[in-house]
């Protein structure tokens, strides 16, 4: 075995370590340097509302419309409504105002709401009401808290929206959770995801993290509308966060967040593999056990060498002591 002078660490597997971790840097950083670049796809203004009264957000339609006025005068061509903003389906209750309000501000209002099934189930949906007075479709909620009673009809379908905007879909809250129901709404052609979302206090300050990996994933905007901490915003199709609400003291607790949002690309590689990405990972990690294992024993190896070496020296696992 060949060693330096004085029982210095043998020469050959450092150097192959070295090289071994030069290579997967060059490699990481070079993949970086072709994932960083800036979106050259034509740009959406959208808004979303935050409001955090302390209250259910259903108790605050009118401070949601009125935040939806203020989006307008800003230029927002799509306003996103937090989760279960509305008590009842607006293509049922009010929705004379709701059409009236979509007029007035000429934008597509993505409207969260629930209705009451049974005393212990409801539905969690969203719908996306156009300009004209057009509902255009329902999501219902694809990762439900069932404990807690949600559901919906729509469950299990990825309705996408074809506007003079762009294709848009949309996923509620938990959804963002799941790389599955993202990806499902991209395969089916949305150009940005909308996204109503109610977080415990727990997670506010944290959960949108999540949908900074749903972004890069599927290579689209992500509109964050939350009624529940400092949570509300709109990420970029790499990952880079636009605008956000800023409630550092509880200070101003309404808001409206607006930006330009980038349509997706459509051309990400996660929606292309799918699944396939998690069951390569688990492939790399059962091939690379034994080589570990194998690294490890040649470690001990190199390492008892070392201590022979050296007078008196203590006994090592495996020395049959």
């Amino acid at each position: 075995m060949e060693t330096g002078p004085g029982c210095s660490a043998p020469r050959r597997p450092v150097r192959n370590w070295g090289l071994g971790l030069l290579v997967a840097l060059v490699a990481w950083i070079s993949i970086s340097l072709v994932l960083l670049r800036t979106p050259t796809t034509p740009t959406v203004r959208v808004a979303a509302l935050h409001y955090d009264a302390g209250t259910p957000p259903w108790h605050s339609v009118d401070k949601f419309a009125e935040l939806s006025r203020q989006a307008a005068q800003q230029g927002a061509q799509i306003v996103v409504w937090p989760e279960v903003a509305i008590e009842g389906d607006p293509q049922v209750t009010n929705t004379a105002e709701f059409r009236q309000l979509a007029a007035e501000t000429n934008a597509y209002l993505a409207l969260g709401y629930f209705v009451s099934v049974t005393d212990k189930i409801w539905r969690n949906e969203t719908t996306l009401l156009a300009p004209d007075g057009e509902f255009l479709g329902v999501y219902g909620k694809d990762h439900p808290v069932t404990f807690a009673g949600e559901n919906s009809p729509t469950r299990g379908t990825y309705p996408v929206y074809d506007t003079p905007l762009g294709r848009i879909g949309a996923i509620i809250c938990y959804d963002l959770d799941f790389t599955d129901t993202a990806r499902k709404v991209i395969r089916n052609g949305a150009q940005l995801i909308l996204v109503p979302s109610r977080d415990w206090p727990e997670i506010a300050t944290k959960h949108y993290l999540h949908l900074v990996f749903r972004a890069i994933e599927n290579r689209v905007s992500m509109v964050k509308s939350d009624s529940s901490g400092n949570n509300s915003v709109v990420i970029d199709p790499y990952g880079r966060i636009i605008a956000a609400a800023i409630t550092p003291g509880g200070d101003k607790a309404d808001q409206v967040v607006v930006a330009d949002a980038p349509l997706g690309t459509e051309d990400a590689l996660a929606v292309r593999l799918g699944d396939w990405i998690g069951w390569i990972a688990l492939v790399g990690i059962v091939f690379f056990i034994p080589l570990s294992q194998r690294a490890g024993r040649a470690d001990r190896e190199v390492f008892k060498a070392i201590l022979d070496q050296a007078p008196d020296r203590p006994p090592i696992p495996g020395d049959g002591f």
